[in-house]
């Protein structure tokens, strides 16, 4: 239970960050964080983090509850199904599956948003959201670092 309640600390951390520092197009570190914890603590974990991570965003949005909790959760449980079939997990491939989920999380987001809210993005600019995924890069190469001790700190499945 500690480590869940660091890490949720860590993403209450990152929100305030976020908020703080990053007006318009933000990184988004909470994903980077889902991914971190899913890695490390499997599947049914991740899923409870994503979905829990994803409330918080959605209430700090006040606008739809349950797009960011369904795509926080997807990735959470995806996420660790891709580690148990990648043999050499380094940096390169953490970017690369924090990049893939970081495009995916976009679009089941503006999916939720275009069926339950009635926003439509369709003639919207992909600017925004490019440079979101960059960002959000740029934010796991620098969390790597960071992250890394954590997961493999007593992890008996690397």
């Amino acid at each position: 239970m500690k480590p869940f309640l660091i890490y949720l600390f860590f993403a209450y951390l990152a929100l305030t960050f976020q908020a703080v520092f990053f007006k318009g197009i933000k990184p988004d570190i909470v994903l980077v964080l889902v991914c971190s914890y899913s890695l490390r603590y499997g599947q049914i974990k991740g899923v409870a983090y994503g979905g829990l991570t994803g409330l918080l965003l959605d209430t700090a949005s006040g606008f739809v509850l349950g797009p960011n909790i369904i795509s926080k959760s997807i990735t959470g449980f995806l996420v660790s199904a891709i580690r148990s079939r990648v043999f050499q997990w380094n940096i390169f491939a953490n970017t690369a599956v924090i990049a893939f989920f970081s495009v995916i999380d976009i679009f089941i987001v503006y999916i939720c948003l275009e069926v339950f809210s009635n926003v439509s993005f369709i003639n919207r600019s992909w600017g925004i959201p490019v440079m979101q995924v960059f960002y959000t890069i740029m934010a796991a190469l620098a969390l790597y670092a960071v992250v890394r001790p954590m997961r493999d700190v007593g992890d008996s499945t690397a």
